[in-house]
């Protein structure tokens, strides 16, 4: 990730001045587009990066297009403007001039060194024939060409300094390794047969235990994911496992959305025998406890989980009210009790639990192995993974006050459900 680069003046710096040649002026609805795409961008760290690299992509097209028009330029499928992609990763992969692929980076206001993401080198995905250095001079509306360097040349310079990765999954490379004369650039562009720059070849397909191992942490942490960069979360084997797989991209960019409204399923309701319609949606259906003669199958089947809950220590009082809610997949059958009574009456002190308990639907199989995850706005309460479900169930039983919600994920067979918060609204009960 490339950190903002603040409101520092690029033209202080004696390489701005030298750079004359490749400077080119923005357009106001250049600046226009840039800030609609960094307004996509959920992270508020990433989003200036991603403004400069959106004015840095649109200066470097024009350039082009102004000095060698000759050559064909499409930016349109550009990493940079693909948000759920510029969320993760503020650099402009996939730019085609011509036969090369061309990768822009936003050069440091620092003249000697640069922070580049190990993405735009080690996932072939993003990986370039060139890497072209950007200088964004935002406030005076201009760009310019402060270097550019090759793949092979990158592969060479690594072998010989061994770049160390950082944790904010950057190399640091100095300014001595890009060529500074654009000319060069456009001769490349014009006469250099792309085969001479051999790029990685496309790495076979990550392993799906792996991948849905990522699934599951990056479920656990989703609340994080809207505050905190990837970076500080996952690891590096675990970023490029990411950053390689365009469902986990998505994933992410969708758990990073600000929500400011999310739906509940009001657990309040059930205490008077009432169903929201979040609920009913979802296909929750009310279960009154304990009389449970009307549905056969599901009172023998939910007795089954009841003794095994009394065995462990776990009653569940007569005032108790619940529903179910079957979860299919094509790989797995599953049926999810959720069962909530009050604890406490107090004005002071209301308390309410709630008790999530996996079992199988009538006439199926239940999946060999479950995981359940628990949480509430802060923090994970609760995680356990059955191996082998002929051995027990598995439930989790949480207490909260009045105004508490939480958060359960069922994995089942590396298929990951999410259940929307559970609350108890009782002004709307």
């Amino acid at each position: 990730m490339i950190q903002p680069t603040s409101n520092l003046n690029l033209n202080d710096y004696v390489d701005w001045h030298s750079l004359n040649e490749t400077r080119t002026e923005l357009l106001p609805e250049n600046l226009q587009q840039a800030v609609r795409l960094s307004q996509s961008i959920h992270l508020p760290q990433q989003r200036w990066p991603v403004y400069l690299c959106a004015l840095a992509t649109l200066g470097f097209e024009q350039w082009i297009k102004e000095r060698a028009p000759d050559l064909e330029i499409h930016s349109d499928s550009a990493s940079i403007w693909q948000p759920a992609i510029a969320n993760l990763l503020a650099a402009a992969c996939n730019i085609q001039v011509g036969a090369f692929k061309i990768c822009l980076i936003t050069a440091s206001v620092l003249p000697d060194q640069h922070r580049i993401p190990n993405a735009v080198f080690d996932i072939p995905d993003f990986a370039a024939h060139f890497y072209v250095l950007m200088q964004v001079e935002e406030e005076a509306q201009q760009v310019a060409i402060s270097g550019f360097m090759n793949y092979e040349q990158y592969r060479s310079y690594q072998a010989t300094a061994r770049l160390q990765l950082e944790p904010d999954w950057t190399y640091t490379l100095p300014q001595s390794w890009f060529n500074s004369d654009p000319n060069a650039l456009l001769l490349n562009l014009r006469c250099l047969n792309p085969d001479a720059i051999q790029l990685p070849i496309n790495i076979p397909s990550i392993e799906t235990n792996t991948v849905a191992g990522l699934k599951q942490k990056l479920t656990r942490i989703k609340p994080q994911l809207q505050k905190q960069q990837p970076w500080e979360l996952l690891t590096i084997n675990e970023g490029i496992t990411l950053l390689s797989n365009s469902d986990l991209i998505h994933w992410v960019y969708k758990a990073a959305t600000p929500s400011l409204i999310q739906p509940l399923i009001n657990v309040g309701l059930w205490l008077n025998n009432q169903i929201d319609i979040v609920a009913q949606e979802l296909g929750w259906m009310l279960m009154p406890l304990p009389a449970l003669s009307q549905l056969r199958s599901l009172q023998e089947n939910f007795d089954r989980i009841r003794a095994s809950l009394e065995q462990q220590g776990v009653y569940i009082p007569s005032s108790a009210r619940g529903a179910f809610r079957d979860l299919n997949s094509e790989q797995s059958s599953l049926r999810m009790y959720a069962i909530t009574w009050e604890l406490t009456e107090t004005a002071d002190n209301r308390e309410w639990t709630l008790l999530i308990a996996l079992g199988s639907q009538p006439q199926t199989q239940i999946p060999n192995t479950l995981t359940l995850e628990v949480r509430d706005e802060t923090q994970q309460l609760f995680e356990q993974t059955l191996s082998d479900t002929s051995q027990g169930i598995l439930y989790a039983q949480v207490i909260g006050d009045w105004n508490e919600r939480f958060w359960v994920t069922v994995t089942a067979d590396d298929i990951v459900f999410e259940i929307p918060p559970f609350g108890l609204a009782l002004e709307s009960a």
